[in-house]
């Protein structure tokens, strides 16, 4: 009889055993799918602004490099036409106004749709770029950044700028801001690059919001970047992002 109690027992201390080999085993199983699935979404999703990305960069050269120039040879030609009627000659300079306007609107499309500077010259001369293009606005823009000159990979390049394109896009849009602070400083020892952002708007003045598309847009490229992000619009707007570079 003790015989059989002890077999029962050590069957059961197997069969226990067991179990949880096999609770571990699909936990560990079901962990590795989750990580596997979470990594082909990222990668996808990656791939899929990675790939807006470059179309735009196409889309703005082709408006930068052969529409802008093709408008302002017609412009040339127009200046080349000679008459001396009042009426033809005002037709004339009506036609080229309209076409310097044209060409002007190009170059605010292709630098919407993507800087060539970032492509040429860097994060931190694109971003002064698209700076210099705000001056007409009442909007004081104070841009400092250490990273003149330095390279990064091109997807921190491109997930920087777009990030900071659409903060300011927010800004002029619907914060009633009359100054903005951006600043880009790399440790080049620590492999740190951070990224601020800070406008004295009205932000959400203690307004429970959602989370806009815009602001979605920012914690989707920060998260592809490996970064982390930093939001509060409890007094103004401010942004902080920082990304480790490999």
């Amino acid at each position: 009889m003790q015989e059989i109690q002890n077999l029962v027992i050590i069957m059961l201390i197997v069969f226990t055993t067991g179990l949880s080999l096999m609770g571990v085993f699909f936990f560990i199983l079901i962990n590795k799918y989750r990580k596997n699935l979470e990594k082909r979404q990222r990668e996808a999703l990656n791939n899929i602004i990675v790939g807006q990305d470059n179309e735009r960069v196409r889309i703005a050269r082709d408006l930068h490099d052969e529409m802008g120039p093709e408008l302002s040879n017609i412009i040339f030609t127009l200046d080349g036409v000679k008459t001396q009627e009042p009426e033809i000659r005002e037709m004339i300079e009506v036609s080229k106004g309209e076409l310097k306007a044209a060409v002007q609107r190009l170059r605010n499309i292709s630098h919407d749709l993507m800087s060539l500077s970032l492509i040429r010259y860097g994060l931190s001369d694109a971003i002064k770029e698209m700076i210099e293009r705000q001056a007409q606005n009442e909007l004081k823009i104070d841009f400092q950044s250490n990273c003149s000159g330095l390279d990064f990979n091109d997807a921190v390049k491109s997930h920087l700028f777009k990030i900071s394109q659409e903060l300011l896009y927010n800004t002029h849009k619907h914060s009633q801001a009359t100054e903005v602070h951006m600043r880009l400083n790399q440790d080049t020892v620590k492999k740190h690059l951070e990224f601020t952002y800070s406008d004295n708007g009205i932000g959400n003045q203690g307004q429970k919001t959602t989370m806009g598309i815009g602001l979605k847009n920012i914690y989707t490229r920060v998260d592809l970047m490996n970064g982390k992000v930093q939001i509060n619009m409890d007094n103004g707007f401010a942004c902080n992002i920082s990304v480790e570079l490999t």
